[in-house]
């Protein structure tokens, strides 16, 4: 969205500009009053004098735990820049100057439209201010003829014409809003993870507990997920497990010799809660473990066991964001929608060794924590 950033900072250092001066007023800030103008006196037959600016940049919107980007078209008025001669300031001149503010509002309003409608042209996207100085050019022909009408806010009867006939396009057009979204079918994440394996039963008279490393990839249809698992721990070796075809010490394996394992599986999980906080995944799988006695070479292999893979993944989010891309505006789904989360995985795993003497039965109990995160399509409208 390299665009959206470069018209963002652009904007931003125009705004910064005035607000080093003194600062601005943007129209949904409320409505003007006389504090807005400088005190500069009568210029001629000019009494006052209005400076507005528009502006397209990217803007961030809360609500529900969600935080929308997207690009926004902004109007202003500068207070460094609009003046009012203290003499004339009545609240007749004052209204004159807010139905002009509320006409850059109202076309601020259609400009925004035709944006996120996705109706620009390939020249109207890579050169949008020619999209701003055509805006600024109806706006400056709508508040002309608002002079023409009312003589510059003096004919009372006029003025009050005006300002219904303004107020109710604004009422038919409201601002466009970032409050909700609707995520499309699929969507994707993976996760880091660092934990601690507990070896249980009889396999606990052999192997000892251990730290693991793990990654998850998730692939989400709705509120189902698809899960591969990957998990690779190590520990340390209590006794000598014999395999039954070479009936042979592996290795030359003695006690407290670093033992390693890796757990893989595919399961399936359905999100009993899922919102914009949390997202608690029961799931079922099936995988194998297999051990390796002191190294991963060919003579360093263990025993290997098809095993049932239960458990429950728990992510406590803590960044969700929707980003609205102007590129994509004319697509159905028109945003991305990325998922931060803290990661907690515990699954547990039943194991039987059958190719080892006396078939060493066990369970390992597997927690894991890290980072993971959770992609895909949205629309938002």
């Amino acid at each position: 969205m390299k665009k959206t950033i470069l018209l963002a900072f652009l904007c931003i250092a125009n705004i910064a500009t005035l607000e080093a001066q003194t600062y601005v007023h943007q129209w949904k800030m409320g409505p003007l009053t006389w504090n807005d103008f400088s005190h500069n006196t009568a210029i001629g037959s000019k009494c006052s004098h209005l400076e507005y600016y528009m502006g397209i940049q990217g803007e961030a919107e809360k609500h529900h735990g969600v935080k929308y980007l997207h690009p926004s078209v902004n109007v202003f008025m500068s207070p460094e820049f609009s003046w009012a001669d203290t003499h004339y300031r009545t609240p007749q001149l004052l209204a004159y100057h807010q139905c002009a503010f509320d006409l850059v509002e109202l076309h601020r309003r259609q400009l925004e439209r035709y944006i996120m409608g996705g109706h620009q042209s390939f020249f109207e996207l890579v050169d949008p201010d020619r999209l701003l100085d055509n805006t600024m050019q109806r706006v400056g022909e709508d508040i002309a003829r608002l002079d023409d009408a009312t003589q510059e806010g003096r004919d009372s009867a006029q003025l009050s014409q005006w300002q219904q006939r303004v107020r109710r396009q604004l009422d038919s057009l409201p601002p466009y809003t970032f409050n909700t979204h609707r995520d499309a079918p699929f969507r994707w994440g993976f996760s880091f993870d660092v934990g601690y394996s507990y070896i249980g039963g009889m396999l606990h008279d052999y192997l000892g507990n251990g730290f693991a490393l793990g990654f998850t990839g998730d692939m989400g249809v709705r509120r189902h997920f698809f899960t591969t698992a990957l998990t690779m721990g190590g520990s340390r070796c209590k006794q000598q497990m014999l395999q039954v075809d070479e009936l042979r010490e592996i290795n030359d394996l003695y006690p407290t010799d670093p033992t390693y394992h890796l757990d893989f599986y595919i399961a399936y999980g359905f999100a009993v809660v899922d919102n914009a906080h949390l997202r608690l995944t029961p799931f079922v799988g099936y995988g194998w473990q297999h051990f390796y006695y002191n190294g991963f070479d060919e003579s360093s292999h263990g025993p290997t066991d098809g095993c049932l893979h239960v458990g429950v993944d728990f992510h406590h989010i803590f960044s969700n964001q929707v980003e609205v891309y102007e590129f994509l505006c004319d697509r159905r789904y028109n945003a991305t929608h990325d998922i931060w989360s803290f990661h907690t995985k515990l699954f547990a795993t039943y194991n039987q060794f059958k190719s080892v003497i006396d078939a060493p039965s066990g369970f390992t109990i597997n927690l894991q924590v890290g980072i993971a995160l959770m992609s895909g399509k949205a629309e938002c409208k």
